[in-house]
Protein backbone atom coordinates (compact mmCIF):
# COMPACT_ATOMS: atom_id res chain seq x y z
CA UNK A 1 0.00 0.00 0.00
CA UNK A 2 1.52 3.24 -1.12
CA UNK A 3 1.58 6.04 1.22
CA UNK A 4 -0.91 9.28 0.09
CA UNK A 5 -0.01 12.04 -1.04
CA UNK A 6 -0.56 15.36 0.07
CA UNK A 7 -2.17 17.45 -2.92
CA UNK A 8 -1.03 21.36 -2.97
CA UNK A 9 -4.73 23.15 -3.71
CA UNK A 10 -5.24 25.69 -5.98
CA UNK A 11 -5.62 29.52 -5.65
CA UNK A 12 -8.38 29.44 -3.41
CA UNK A 13 -7.06 27.15 -0.83
CA UNK A 14 -3.49 27.50 -1.22
CA UNK A 15 -2.41 29.49 1.74
CA UNK A 16 -4.48 27.22 3.62
CA UNK A 17 -2.98 23.76 2.17
CA UNK A 18 0.43 25.51 2.78
CA UNK A 19 0.34 25.41 6.38
CA UNK A 20 -0.98 22.25 7.01
CA UNK A 21 0.78 19.88 4.99
CA UNK A 22 3.49 18.00 6.83
CA UNK A 23 6.68 17.67 6.17
CA UNK A 24 7.65 14.71 7.71
CA UNK A 25 9.98 12.41 6.10
CA UNK A 26 8.33 9.44 4.65
CA UNK A 27 8.62 6.25 6.81
CA UNK A 28 6.85 2.97 6.73
CA UNK A 29 3.45 4.66 8.35
CA UNK A 30 0.97 5.88 5.82
CA UNK A 31 0.26 9.55 6.34
CA UNK A 32 -3.17 10.84 6.56
CA UNK A 33 -4.32 14.13 7.01
CA UNK A 34 -7.95 14.34 8.73
CA UNK A 35 -10.05 17.06 10.40
CA UNK A 36 -12.68 16.54 13.02
CA UNK A 37 -15.18 18.86 14.46
CA UNK A 38 -12.85 20.15 16.95
CA UNK A 39 -9.35 19.15 17.11
CA UNK A 40 -8.27 21.32 19.92
CA UNK A 41 -10.90 19.48 22.19
CA UNK A 42 -11.19 16.11 24.26
CA UNK A 43 -14.54 16.41 23.95
CA UNK A 44 -13.68 13.78 20.86
CA UNK A 45 -10.98 12.02 22.94
CA UNK A 46 -10.25 9.32 20.67
CA UNK A 47 -8.35 11.41 18.70
CA UNK A 48 -6.02 12.98 21.19
CA UNK A 49 -5.87 9.13 23.04
CA UNK A 50 -5.31 6.96 19.73
CA UNK A 51 -2.30 9.90 18.70
CA UNK A 52 -0.60 9.95 22.57
CA UNK A 53 -0.92 6.40 23.57
CA UNK A 54 0.85 5.01 19.88
CA UNK A 55 -2.74 3.59 18.46
CA UNK A 56 -1.78 5.30 15.58
CA UNK A 57 1.54 4.37 14.65
CA UNK A 58 0.33 0.52 15.89
CA UNK A 59 -1.86 0.16 13.15
CA UNK A 60 0.77 1.78 10.63
CA UNK A 61 -1.05 5.30 10.38
CA UNK A 62 0.41 8.58 11.09
CA UNK A 63 -2.16 11.19 11.38
CA UNK A 64 -2.13 14.47 10.96
CA UNK A 65 -4.89 16.51 12.60
CA UNK A 66 -5.69 19.61 10.58
CA UNK A 67 -7.06 22.60 12.17
CA UNK A 68 -10.83 22.55 12.53
CA UNK A 69 -11.05 26.25 12.58
CA UNK A 70 -12.05 26.97 8.89
CA UNK A 71 -14.87 28.81 6.85
CA UNK A 72 -14.16 26.11 4.38
CA UNK A 73 -16.47 22.81 3.74
CA UNK A 74 -15.24 20.46 5.19
CA UNK A 75 -16.14 18.14 2.32
CA UNK A 76 -13.94 20.71 0.01
CA UNK A 77 -10.69 18.91 1.65
CA UNK A 78 -11.97 15.29 0.33
CA UNK A 79 -12.43 16.70 -3.18
CA UNK A 80 -8.98 18.40 -3.19
CA UNK A 81 -7.68 15.52 -1.89
CA UNK A 82 -5.98 17.37 1.09
CA UNK A 83 -7.62 15.28 3.63
CA UNK A 84 -8.27 11.40 3.46
CA UNK A 85 -11.56 11.65 6.37
CA UNK A 86 -13.29 14.53 7.73
CA UNK A 87 -16.15 14.23 10.44
CA UNK A 88 -19.55 15.52 9.72
CA UNK A 89 -22.47 16.54 11.47
CA UNK A 90 -25.78 14.85 10.08
CA UNK A 91 -27.07 18.26 8.11
CA UNK A 92 -23.43 17.94 6.70
CA UNK A 93 -23.75 14.52 5.37
CA UNK A 94 -26.97 14.96 4.37
CA UNK A 95 -26.57 17.90 2.41
CA UNK A 96 -22.83 15.90 0.60
CA UNK A 97 -25.57 13.28 -0.45
CA UNK A 98 -28.47 15.96 -1.79
CA UNK A 99 -25.53 17.67 -4.06
CA UNK A 100 -24.75 14.34 -5.20
CA UNK A 101 -20.71 14.69 -4.15
CA UNK A 102 -19.09 11.32 -4.32
CA UNK A 103 -18.62 10.52 -0.70
CA UNK A 104 -19.51 8.69 2.09
CA UNK A 105 -19.82 7.69 5.72
CA UNK A 106 -17.41 4.93 6.76
CA UNK A 107 -17.81 5.11 10.77
CA UNK A 108 -20.01 6.90 12.94
CA UNK A 109 -18.11 8.00 16.01
CA UNK A 110 -21.27 9.56 17.62
CA UNK A 111 -24.42 7.97 17.83
CA UNK A 112 -25.75 10.61 19.96
CA UNK A 113 -25.54 14.48 18.55
CA UNK A 114 -23.38 16.67 21.40
CA UNK A 115 -25.12 19.59 19.40
CA UNK A 116 -28.02 21.31 21.70
CA UNK A 117 -29.25 24.50 23.18
CA UNK A 118 -28.75 25.87 26.31
CA UNK A 119 -29.85 28.35 28.26
CA UNK A 120 -28.30 30.29 31.84
CA UNK A 121 -29.53 27.96 35.24
CA UNK A 122 -31.44 30.71 36.10
CA UNK A 123 -32.81 31.75 33.01
CA UNK A 124 -37.04 32.02 33.06
CA UNK A 125 -36.84 30.03 29.56
CA UNK A 126 -38.12 26.61 30.62
CA UNK A 127 -38.09 24.58 27.60
CA UNK A 128 -38.25 25.37 24.01
CA UNK A 129 -42.25 26.80 23.64
CA UNK A 130 -40.49 30.02 25.63
CA UNK A 131 -37.92 30.94 22.53
CA UNK A 132 -40.27 32.64 20.68
CA UNK A 133 -39.02 36.74 20.48
CA UNK A 134 -35.14 35.41 22.05
CA UNK A 135 -31.76 35.68 20.91
CA UNK A 136 -29.84 32.46 20.34
CA UNK A 137 -26.08 32.79 20.29
CA UNK A 138 -24.62 30.03 17.91
CA UNK A 139 -20.87 28.63 18.13
CA UNK A 140 -20.89 28.28 14.38
CA UNK A 141 -23.22 28.74 11.65
CA UNK A 142 -23.26 24.57 11.46
CA UNK A 143 -25.20 24.83 14.71
CA UNK A 144 -28.27 26.60 12.50
CA UNK A 145 -29.40 23.72 11.43
CA UNK A 146 -29.35 22.07 14.72
CA UNK A 147 -31.51 24.91 16.34
CA UNK A 148 -33.90 25.28 13.10
CA UNK A 149 -34.59 21.08 13.79
CA UNK A 150 -34.66 21.57 17.72
CA UNK A 151 -37.66 25.15 17.01
CA UNK A 152 -39.45 22.37 14.42
CA UNK A 153 -39.40 19.24 16.99
CA UNK A 154 -41.88 21.55 19.13
CA UNK A 155 -44.01 23.11 16.01
CA UNK A 156 -42.07 26.87 15.99
CA UNK A 157 -40.83 28.64 12.91
CA UNK A 158 -37.46 29.78 12.12
CA UNK A 159 -38.49 33.15 11.98
CA UNK A 160 -39.41 32.63 15.64
CA UNK A 161 -36.24 33.70 16.93
CA UNK A 162 -33.28 35.68 16.23
CA UNK A 163 -29.99 33.18 15.85
CA UNK A 164 -26.40 35.55 15.78
CA UNK A 165 -22.77 33.71 15.56
CA UNK A 166 -20.79 34.77 18.32
CA UNK A 167 -18.07 31.73 18.15
CA UNK A 168 -16.47 29.28 20.46
CA UNK A 169 -14.17 31.08 22.57
CA UNK A 170 -14.94 30.60 26.44
CA UNK A 171 -15.27 34.22 27.30
CA UNK A 172 -16.74 35.47 24.78
CA UNK A 173 -19.35 32.60 24.92
CA UNK A 174 -19.67 33.82 28.50
CA UNK A 175 -19.92 37.19 28.13
CA UNK A 176 -22.64 36.94 25.59
CA UNK A 177 -24.52 35.25 28.21
CA UNK A 178 -23.89 37.43 31.26
CA UNK A 179 -24.10 40.61 29.73
CA UNK A 180 -27.90 39.63 28.02
CA UNK A 181 -26.79 40.09 24.66
CA UNK A 182 -27.90 36.15 23.83
CA UNK A 183 -30.81 34.47 26.21
CA UNK A 184 -29.16 31.32 25.34
CA UNK A 185 -26.64 29.26 23.01
CA UNK A 186 -26.55 26.82 20.82
CA UNK A 187 -23.29 24.52 20.27
CA UNK A 188 -21.28 21.27 21.18
CA UNK A 189 -20.32 19.74 24.17
CA UNK A 190 -16.58 21.56 24.30
CA UNK A 191 -18.95 24.53 24.30
CA UNK A 192 -20.75 24.57 27.06
CA UNK A 193 -18.02 22.74 28.92
CA UNK A 194 -15.48 26.25 28.44
CA UNK A 195 -19.21 28.01 29.30
CA UNK A 196 -19.38 25.80 32.44
CA UNK A 197 -15.29 26.39 32.78
CA UNK A 198 -16.09 30.49 32.68
CA UNK A 199 -18.45 30.15 35.88
CA UNK A 200 -21.93 30.27 34.45
CA UNK A 201 -24.21 27.29 35.75
CA UNK A 202 -26.42 26.48 32.33
CA UNK A 203 -29.64 23.82 31.38
CA UNK A 204 -29.77 22.04 28.19
CA UNK A 205 -33.28 22.45 26.79
CA UNK A 206 -32.57 20.11 24.12
CA UNK A 207 -35.30 17.44 23.53
CA UNK A 208 -33.51 13.99 23.50
CA UNK A 209 -35.57 12.69 20.35
CA UNK A 210 -33.28 15.75 18.37
CA UNK A 211 -30.24 14.40 19.55
CA UNK A 212 -30.77 11.19 18.99
CA UNK A 213 -28.80 11.14 15.07
CA UNK A 214 -25.22 10.28 13.90
CA UNK A 215 -23.96 13.55 15.68
CA UNK A 216 -20.28 13.14 13.54
CA UNK A 217 -19.16 10.77 11.27
CA UNK A 218 -16.10 10.34 9.78
CA UNK A 219 -16.79 9.98 5.77
CA UNK A 220 -14.22 9.78 2.80
CA UNK A 221 -14.34 10.05 -1.14
CA UNK A 222 -15.89 6.96 -2.73
CA UNK A 223 -12.96 6.83 -5.36
CA UNK A 224 -10.15 6.45 -2.72
CA UNK A 225 -11.40 3.82 -0.71
CA UNK A 226 -9.49 1.20 -2.61
CA UNK A 227 -6.41 2.74 -2.70
CA UNK A 228 -7.31 3.70 1.16
CA UNK A 229 -8.39 0.59 2.37
CA UNK A 230 -5.74 -0.62 4.80
CA UNK A 231 -4.72 2.64 5.94
CA UNK A 232 -8.33 3.57 6.35
CA UNK A 233 -9.50 0.47 8.10
CA UNK A 234 -5.94 1.06 10.59
CA UNK A 235 -7.06 4.32 11.04
CA UNK A 236 -10.22 3.08 11.92
CA UNK A 237 -9.12 0.21 14.27
CA UNK A 238 -6.77 2.79 16.52
CA UNK A 239 -9.90 5.19 16.47
CA UNK A 240 -12.58 2.24 17.83
CA UNK A 241 -9.86 0.75 20.50
CA UNK A 242 -9.23 4.78 21.71
CA UNK A 243 -13.00 5.25 22.00
CA UNK A 244 -13.69 1.70 24.17
CA UNK A 245 -10.60 3.10 26.39
CA UNK A 246 -13.31 5.71 27.01
CA UNK A 247 -15.92 2.82 28.76
CA UNK A 248 -12.95 0.68 30.22
CA UNK A 249 -10.72 3.56 31.84
CA UNK A 250 -12.55 6.82 31.75
CA UNK A 251 -9.57 7.67 34.21
CA UNK A 252 -6.97 7.13 32.22
CA UNK A 253 -8.75 9.00 29.16
CA UNK A 254 -8.44 12.16 31.38
CA UNK A 255 -5.21 11.66 32.29
CA UNK A 256 -4.12 11.60 28.79
CA UNK A 257 -6.90 14.12 27.63
CA UNK A 258 -5.25 16.57 30.92
CA UNK A 259 -1.83 15.63 28.69
CA UNK A 260 -3.37 16.65 25.49
CA UNK A 261 -5.34 19.87 26.41
CA UNK A 262 -4.33 20.65 29.50
CA UNK A 263 -5.95 24.16 29.33
CA UNK A 264 -9.20 22.30 29.60
CA UNK A 265 -8.68 20.54 32.43
CA UNK A 266 -7.51 23.97 34.51
CA UNK A 267 -10.87 22.93 36.14
CA UNK A 268 -10.74 19.35 36.66
CA UNK A 269 -14.36 18.86 37.55
CA UNK A 270 -15.24 20.80 34.04
CA UNK A 271 -12.74 18.54 32.12
CA UNK A 272 -13.48 15.13 34.01
CA UNK A 273 -17.47 16.58 33.50
CA UNK A 274 -16.45 16.47 29.83
CA UNK A 275 -14.87 13.27 29.14
CA UNK A 276 -17.79 11.30 30.86
CA UNK A 277 -20.58 13.00 28.79
CA UNK A 278 -18.66 12.18 25.73
CA UNK A 279 -17.40 8.07 26.99
CA UNK A 280 -21.30 8.06 28.26
CA UNK A 281 -23.57 9.78 26.20
CA UNK A 282 -22.61 11.12 23.20
CA UNK A 283 -19.84 8.55 22.19
CA UNK A 284 -21.55 5.62 23.83
CA UNK A 285 -21.76 2.45 21.45
CA UNK A 286 -25.38 1.86 20.68
CA UNK A 287 -24.34 -0.76 17.66
CA UNK A 288 -22.85 -3.74 17.82
CA UNK A 289 -19.58 -2.95 16.35
CA UNK A 290 -17.52 0.32 17.35
CA UNK A 291 -18.63 3.02 14.20
CA UNK A 292 -21.40 0.73 12.56
CA UNK A 293 -23.42 3.38 10.07
CA UNK A 294 -27.10 2.79 10.99
CA UNK A 295 -29.11 2.90 8.10
CA UNK A 296 -32.35 2.97 9.66
CA UNK A 297 -31.27 6.04 11.67
CA UNK A 298 -30.08 8.31 8.39
CA UNK A 299 -33.88 7.08 7.06
CA UNK A 300 -35.31 8.33 10.24
CA UNK A 301 -34.09 11.85 10.76
CA UNK A 302 -34.29 13.20 7.11
CA UNK A 303 -38.05 14.60 7.63
CA UNK A 304 -36.92 17.73 9.07
CA UNK A 305 -34.39 18.41 6.56
CA UNK A 306 -36.39 17.78 3.85
CA UNK A 307 -38.81 20.16 5.57
CA UNK A 308 -36.48 22.87 5.99
CA UNK A 309 -35.51 22.75 2.78
CA UNK A 310 -32.26 21.34 3.59
CA UNK A 311 -32.02 18.87 0.85
CA UNK A 312 -34.49 18.26 -2.04
CA UNK A 313 -36.08 15.12 -0.94
CA UNK A 314 -35.80 11.29 0.96
CA UNK A 315 -32.46 10.07 0.28
CA UNK A 316 -31.47 6.32 -0.09
CA UNK A 317 -28.99 5.99 3.19
CA UNK A 318 -27.48 2.66 0.80
CA UNK A 319 -25.97 5.90 -1.66
CA UNK A 320 -24.10 7.31 0.90
CA UNK A 321 -22.83 5.06 3.52
CA UNK A 322 -20.51 2.04 3.27
CA UNK A 323 -19.89 -0.53 5.64
CA UNK A 324 -16.84 -2.36 4.34
CA UNK A 325 -14.49 -1.53 7.21
CA UNK A 326 -16.39 -1.75 10.11
CA UNK A 327 -15.42 -5.26 10.53
CA UNK A 328 -11.41 -4.69 10.59
CA UNK A 329 -12.10 -1.54 12.57
CA UNK A 330 -13.44 -3.57 15.80
CA UNK A 331 -11.09 -6.58 15.48
CA UNK A 332 -9.32 -6.64 18.41
CA UNK A 333 -9.78 -8.14 22.48
CA UNK A 334 -9.85 -5.87 25.16
CA UNK A 335 -6.81 -7.39 26.68
CA UNK A 336 -5.23 -5.37 23.49
CA UNK A 337 -6.48 -2.41 24.87
CA UNK A 338 -5.48 -3.09 28.20
CA UNK A 339 -1.73 -3.52 27.16
CA UNK A 340 -2.00 -0.17 25.49
CA UNK A 341 -3.36 1.49 28.60
CA UNK A 342 -0.66 0.04 30.68
CA UNK A 343 2.17 1.12 28.26
CA UNK A 344 1.10 4.41 28.66
CA UNK A 345 0.91 4.04 32.39
CA UNK A 346 4.22 2.60 32.90
CA UNK A 347 5.74 5.55 30.50
CA UNK A 348 4.13 7.81 32.11
CA UNK A 349 3.82 7.61 35.87
CA UNK A 350 3.44 11.20 36.85
CA UNK A 351 0.54 11.62 34.04
CA UNK A 352 -1.80 9.28 35.73
CA UNK A 353 -3.98 10.91 37.43
CA UNK A 354 -4.98 9.37 41.09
Amino acid sequence: MKSTTKLVLGAAFGGLALSMVSTTPASALTDLNVITANNGSCSIYAQHVARLTGLNEDNGVDVDLLNSETTIPYVAFLDTGDAEYVMLDSAQVLQMANSGQPGSVVYEAYNFASEGIVVPADSPIKGLADLPGTTIGLASDRDQITTMIALDSVGLPADSITTVVVGDAGPVMVNALTSGKIDGFAGGSSDRANIQAGGVAIRNITPMAVSENPGNSFAMWNSRMDELDTPTAGFLRAWAMAQHMGVLDTKFVISVCAVATPELFENMKTGSGLINSSAYIYQLRRTNKYGEPRNWVWSKIQGPYVGLGEIDGYIDPATFVDHRFIDRASDWETKEVIDVIERWKAANPDKVLG
